[in-house]
């Protein structure tokens, strides 16, 4: 199968954990919703997961860091009214934010996005707005289909992940699908993921019509369709 591969590189990333609030933990890989959200920016245009027919992906990072951040936190009366600061000293908060430092996201996607990410229409970030990457390479690469092989620094289905015939050793975590591009934006689903993080080792899997291998450099990562993504959004 034809696609083009997109390696993106920056200085920093975080992909905050969800329920954490008071210290900010990093996932080692994106979730998809973050991954559609890179897209979009790219094209210059909200992308659901309707928009694409299939994609693939996976990340590394050197080490991990921490900072410390200030939050300055705004209220409103309701969706028309102004936002305001709030009143001292509820307006800011200092919190602990952990961060990949030297991230790379190696991205697979149908050869037509390829004029997309040579020219992104705005900022592509990994996280928040400071966490800016840049396109490093961009090639058009051939897909094979293996029925197993290791993978690591990447977001596995809980169903790969519980079965018996895998060696997975991953982090479950219930991960967003997709977000709406409305201005409240609303979530389209959650799903649980086995995270294999890059600097633990890789995963050994066996299934079917679940793989996508690199046959350039031999890398194997999950693939998600889109009808697989849709199904989970909606129910």
């Amino acid at each position: 199968m034809d696609a083009v591969r997109v390696v993106l590189r920056a200085y920093t990333a975080s992909f905050r954990v969800p329920g954490f609030y008071g210290y900010q933990l990093t996932l080692p890989v994106p979730p998809l919703a973050t991954v559609y959200g890179i897209i979009a920016a790219a094209v210059g245009r909200w992308v659901s997961p309707s928009d694409v027919e299939w994609l693939a992906y996976a990340c590394d990072y050197q080490s991990k860091g921490k900072d410390l951040e200030a939050i300055y936190q705004f209220e409103r009366k309701d969706e028309k009214s102004v936002p305001v600061l709030k009143p001292y000293p509820k307006s800011r908060t200092v919190i602990e934010r952990e961060f990949l430092f030297m991230p790379s996201l190696t991205l697979y996607l149908p050869p037509e996005w390829e004029a997309a990410f040579l020219r992104p229409r705005y900022p592509l970030l990994l996280g928040r707005s400071q966490d800016v990457a840049t396109v490093e390479s961009l090639k058009l690469v051939k897909l094979e289909f293996p029925d197993e092989g290791q993978v690591k620094g990447v977001i596995l289905p809980i169903e790969l992940v519980s079965d018996q015939g895998n060696r997975v050793k991953a982090w479950l975590q219930n991960l967003p699908l997709a977000l709406t591009g409305e201005p409240y934006r609303r979530l389209l689903g959650m799903r649980i993921f086995g995270i294999v993080d890059a600097q633990g080792g890789s995963s050994l899997i066996r299934t079917r019509n679940w793989l996508i291998r690199d046959s350039n450099d031999g890398r194997v990562v999950p693939i998600y369709r889109r009808e697989w993504v849709a199904w989970y959004s909606i129910h």
